[in-house]
């Protein structure tokens, strides 16, 4: 097949996303050719992991806001002659909060099959205008992103959700077209088990991920500074850069509050998150929101004893007191609670390092289960054209 894989950022950001995309490029390059839809410069691409897979790639920027604009994105598509266009956003993205304004139809009228997947499934007043806008223009707001959303999904033959907990609630937002929705697990995991007992794990509370108000990360910085004098030989490290310019100055600005410096460390972007995983002792994903965290997921099948925040994607990976704890979204106490009842236990956590690790590989979280699942739904996608 000749697929154009489509994204709103550059692929090379590394966020889970751009995570994803990437591994379906590197397992659908060998046996396909993939087209990459992307705000990339030829330069950074050239950079990239997966160049050697794309044969063509076709820069556009994400800001557009016309309808002349999506019909122009939508004629480089399908000049490109693709037997499929996949694109990636969360529930809106591609112009598709108004009708008309995405590319999709205009690629349906030039008969080149569509397939959508959403990453993230937010609140039912987010994510269509900017969060700082009163409620009021929420609300007048909401008919027409929800009519652009519908006309999006009118010309796709599916669309993917990430968790069951998002197919759910996709189904019941978008009600009368309920049966375009799928479910796959995306994952970036081998079929091998971690060899997760060949490192000594260290007293080392761990996040790994973008830093940015909605992963939480300052929830888990204030629980950690309500318990850090109990355990003076843990430490707290967060993995990931700064992705909104505020919340890591915030953790900084905690630490030296708490003369707590060398054991609140921002690692920054790190290539070796595995390594760190099979290190630490706990894995702590506090977010707000999450479609299905990569980083929660690769933690418990590194083996790694973890905490997470209560919100629909994290309790389809956690099973409470089975392969983990959950603490309410946002409650700090709460959380320092679970903390140090792993912190203080620690054939608990050895226990539910074995049972995340096992859930993980028994439900076939894996790259090659996700990108053999994605062409069984190209294949059918190509043929209902």
């Amino acid at each position: 097949m000749r697929i154009a894989l489509c994204l709103l950022y550059p692929i090379d950001q590394l966020g889970g996303v751009e995570v994803l995309v990437s591994e379906l490029i590197l397992g659908l390059g060998s046996r396909h050719q993939v087209i990459l839809v992307s705000p990339d410069d030829a330069a950074s691409l050239a950079r990239s992991r997966v160049a050697p897979f794309v044969i063509k790639h076709i820069q556009f920027s994400p800001d557009w806001t016309s309808v002349a604009g999506a019909r122009v994105l939508a004629d480089k598509i399908a000049e490109s002659r693709p037997d499929l266009a996949h694109f990636h956003f969360g529930i809106y993205g591609f112009g598709n909060r108004f009708p008309f304004h995405c590319p999709i139809p205009y690629l349906h009228r030039r008969s080149v099959p569509c397939v959508t997947t959403s990453h993230m499934v937010t609140g039912l007043f987010e994510s269509y205008c900017g969060p700082e806008k009163p409620a009021w223009f929420k609300a007048l707001m909401l008919p027409l992103a929800w009519c652009g959303k519908m006309h999006q999904l009118l010309h796709v033959q599916y669309e993917i959700a990430v968790s069951q907990h998002n197919l759910k609630t996709l189904r019941t937002r978008y009600c009368p077209l309920r049966g375009r929705f799928r479910q796959i697990y995306h994952s970036r995991l081998s079929e091998e088990p971690p060899g997760m007992e060949s490192e000594q794990r260290r007293p080392v509370i761990l996040n790994v991920g973008h830093v940015a108000r909605r992963k939480g990360q300052m929830v888990l910085a204030g629980a950690f500074a309500q318990i850090a004098q109990r355990f003076p030989e843990w430490t707290l490290q967060f993995a990931g850069p700064d992705l909104d310019g505020v919340t890591m100055e915030k953790i900084r600005h905690l630490a030296r509050e708490k003369q707590l410096e060398s054991r609140i460390q921002l690692l920054g972007k790190r290539d070796d998150a595995p390594g760190l995983m099979r290190r630490a002792a706990i894995y702590v994903q506090p977010s707000y929101v999450e479609g299905l965290p990569l980083a929660l997921q690769e933690a418990m099948f590194h083996g790694c004893a973890a905490i997470a925040s209560r919100i629909g994607a994290h309790e389809e990976l956690i099973h409470e007191n089975q392969t983990g704890l959950l603490f309410e979204t946002g409650d700090s106490t709460q959380l320092a609670q679970a903390l140090e009842k792993l912190m203080q236990n620690r054939r608990q956590r050895e226990d539910f390092g074995r049972a995340a690790a096992a859930s993980i590989r028994e439900r076939k979280m894996t790259t090659a289960g996700m990108v053999e699942q994605h062409l069984e739904l190209y294949h059918a996608a190509a043929k209902k054209t």
